[in-house]
């Protein structure tokens, strides 16, 4: 499992990492203290606290955690 930290700004950072998140073919999950939910729900990710950086959990191999990492590069904390 891999993991990187990011931070979500505006309500339309929510729905381009969602958008971003659906479209990999792996399990995504963001963590927030004693918060867990799937990174492409998106009531899930709208109950999440983003006053302080968030954990995102990925369930791949390396070449697609380094690609979906490189594409959410604009929300890395």
């Amino acid at each position: 499992m891999h993991q990187f930290p990011i931070h979500i700004r505006s309500f339309g950072d929510v729905k381009a990492f969602i958008a971003l998140a659906t479209v990999q073919p792996f399990q995504i999950t963001v963590r927030h203290e004693d918060q867990q939910v799937n990174a492409k729900s998106f009531i899930g990710m709208m109950c999440l606290d983003y006053s302080k950086p968030i954990c995102v959990y990925c369930e791949c191999c390396d070449a697609d955690f380094q690609s979906f990492q490189k594409q959410a590069a604009r929300f890395i904390a």
